[in-house]
């Protein structure tokens, strides 16, 4: 499984995939020259029992969507609180580090920076967001493709993770599951928004389904 194989500023592919596709991370200059070919180069790998990649709002290209007109790729659907989500977004702007894998030397023992929350690019954000939910469900539903829900919060569970591989028509089943990605320590809200105040008292005028319009 890649990453965002379409981030702005990198290519998420599986490590080893860099030197198999010799496209190093950061050009995304020779991956954007050529997007259609990139992703067919991505699918054609006779050694790989599964491929896949993740997309988001802002790296949705035309050469993703034969991907989701085909019926053959199955698709799952990544649901996350949408505030965590933005909170998130921040940091990784601010710090610069999008992923921490277990072999990355460790990171300076500093006290992380609270970032700022902007409420109006969060509300173009989720406005972008539900929009693009909009769009993705539409193709699923024209071209009668099912999906499966998964929430951020259980992608580790063993349960979760063996309904993807039955999904995916695979038949291996793991008591657990290891991975190089590592998730940074939860920390409460307070800890890491700056004009956490302000953000307290916007949120507790907007309703949830506001937040969840599109699920």
């Amino acid at each position: 499984m890649h990453g965002e194989i379409f981030n702005p500023e990198f290519i998420g592919l599986r490590l080893d995939y860099h030197e198999k596709l010799n496209l190093p991370r950061e050009r995304v200059d020779l991956r954007d020259a050529e997007p259609d070919r990139f992703v067919a180069r991505i699918f054609d790998d006779p050694s790989a029992s599964f491929v896949g990649f993740h997309i988001f709002p802002d790296q949705t290209r035309p050469a993703v969507l034969p991907v989701l007109e085909d019926e053959s790729v199955k698709k799952l659907w990544l649901t996350r609180n949408p505030i965590a989500s933005f909170i998130s977004l921040l940091e990784a702007e601010a710090t610069g580090i999008w992923m921490v894998r277990a072999s990355d030397p460790p990171p300076p023992d500093n006290p992380r920076k609270k970032v700022y929350f902007d409420i109006d690019r969060f509300n173009a954000h989720l406005r972008e967001l539900n929009l693009y939910r909009g769009k993705i469900k539409s193709v699923l539903t024209e071209t009668s493709q099912p999906y499966l829900p998964i929430n951020y919060s259980d992608i580790s569970d063993p349960l979760v993770g063996n309904a993807i591989i039955a999904y995916l028509g695979g038949s291996q089943r793991l008591d657990h599951f290891e991975t190089d990605i590592m998730k940074p320590p939860q920390r409460p809200f307070v800890e890491r928004i700056e004009n956490y105040w302000e953000f307290v008292s916007y949120f507790r005028a907007v309703s949830k389904e506001e937040l969840y319009a599109f699920g």
